[in-house]
Parts: structure tokens; sequence; C-alpha cells
């Protein structure tokens, strides 16, 4: 029976077919048969007293016919809700983040959650992201903000580490383009840390800064925050960009891109 269903089922009563009143047969009045009845009457009195008590407990135990119980059985009738957590918006506006390009009040933001082992995300890298720069980031129309989802396995969060790393002296964005531009196939052993080190020293940054970067705990937490934060708005792959909310899964043709991200400018402007 499921819980806070109460299906109370009537009392059983005893048998009403011959009842036995004490009375003598006959109508005779002697002592002995006065005395037999009123033993008759007391048994009746106490059995009858005894099956009130079974029904009695029958009716505590099985949970229903007191107020008590009832109270009991609506308290786990109505657990408490739980509220679902929001998932939290994907834009972060934050000013001077080193993984973000434009004005942190650009009226459209796009973000991008990518994984730097994704050949997909490598195109969009090569192929639209350019080109979306330049047409919106750069005339202050949105803002490009990144996001790591390093889930094509440790090298893809070996690569996003390394690319925070180069964040701290100014140089994502460089590292971003060499690691997409330079792009091995996925877990072939190829990112290892001296592989890594070698592109920091190319973009010309401090191999020693940067070995400490990468050996700081935070950035890995911050690589697996950015993809819990993916995963609570629906993003199960890469690439994926979120244009003012507007959700566009895998790498798509420009146009389709500037037709969101046009509509986005259009809902922008109107509510000022």
């Amino acid at each position: 029976m499921d819980e806070g269903q109460h299906d109370e089922q009537p009392a059983g009563h005893p048998d009403d077919g011959q009842r036995d009143d004490g009375r003598p047969d006959g109508g005779q009045h002697d002592d002995g048969q006065r005395t037999g009845s009123r033993r008759t009457v007391w048994v009746g009195v106490g059995t009858a007293v005894v099956l009130l008590a079974v029904l009695i407990i029958v009716g505590v135990t099985s949970g229903g016919g007191g107020p008590a119980a009832a109270d009991k059985n609506s308290d786990r009738a109505a657990p408490s809700a739980v509220v679902p957590t929001p998932p939290p918006p994907a834009a972060r506006r934050i000013p001077g983040d080193p993984l973000a390009m434009g004005s942190p009040t650009a009226p459209v933001v796009i973000v991008e959650w990518a994984d730097f082992q994704c050949p997909f995300c490598a195109a969009f890298a090569r192929d639209t992201e350019p080109a979306l720069v330049d047409q919106y980031v750069k005339t202050g129309k949105a803002r490009f903000e990144w996001r790591d989802f390093a889930f094509l396995g440790p090298e893809s969060t070996s690569a996003a580490v390394a690319a925070r790393a180069a964040g701290r002296q100014g140089k994502f964005w460089a590292y971003h383009d060499a690691l997409y531009t330079q792009q091995h196939s996925e877990n072939s052993g190829a990112l290892t840390s001296d592989y890594l080190l070698g592109l920091a020293r190319q973009l010309g940054l401090d191999p020693t800064r940067f070995q400490a970067d990468v050996a700081d705990p935070t950035l890995a937490r911050q690589v697996a925050t950015d993809q819990k934060e993916g995963e609570a708005l629906g993003i199960d792959g890469t690439p994926a960009v979120v244009i003012n909310g507007h959700l566009m899964s895998g790498a798509q043709q420009l146009p389709n891109y500037q037709k969101v991200i046009d509509a986005a400018l259009s809902r922008a402007t109107a509510t000022r």
C-alpha cells in the first residue's frame, strides 16, 4: 500500500447469531438456575470485554482509527517538496577575464564550451570564431567567453589546464590557437607535459611560472566547474555555443550563428 493512502477496513463484530441472555429455560426461578444464569451473564460480559480489547489493539496496530495515527500517516503522505536548483547563467561578464574577449557590457555574450582534443572545436576555432570576433566582438556588439568541456580524456584536461596557465600570463587565446593549429589525434599521448611546456616556450611565456601554474590545483578545479555548469545547461558535447541563452550544438555554418546573434542584438536594443 502506498504511503499516505488510508485504506481503512471496517472493524469486525462478534457473530450476531444465537445469544444467551441469562434467562433459565422454561422460566423456572430456583436458586441453582438463577446462579447458573448469573454465571452465564458474567461470562458473556467478559467475552464482550475481551473482544472489544482485541478490536482496539487491532485498530491501533493497523494505523487507523485514531487522530494520532492519522496525523502520523499524514506526515508520511506529505514529504517536504524539493526545489531544484536553477542552472547558472551562461554569461559571466567578469572584467579582466583572461578567457574572454570584448566588453563585459556588450549587449550579446557568445559563450563557447569546447575540448582542445575535439576536431569539430578546431574547425569552429579555425573557420567560424575569427569571423564572429571581427564582425561582433571588435565592433562592441558582442563579447566572447570560453568554457572548458574537457570530456574526451585526461589529455583534454591537461591541455585545458595548460591554456589557463598561459592565461595567467595574458596568452590564453594565443595558446588556444596553438593547440588547435597543432591538434593531434584524440588521446594519442601527444599532449604530454613536455609538449605543453614547449608550446608555452614557443609563445614566449615564462616557463618556470607556467609550470608552477600548471601544478596549481585551482586551475583543474576551474576546468571541472566549467564542465559542470555546461552539463547543468544541457550540454553533452562539443562545440556548444550559448548566445544570450540560446544553445547551439555542434560546429554549424557561420550564417546560423549570425542569424541568432543578430536576433539577440535586436532584442537587446529594443529593451534599452
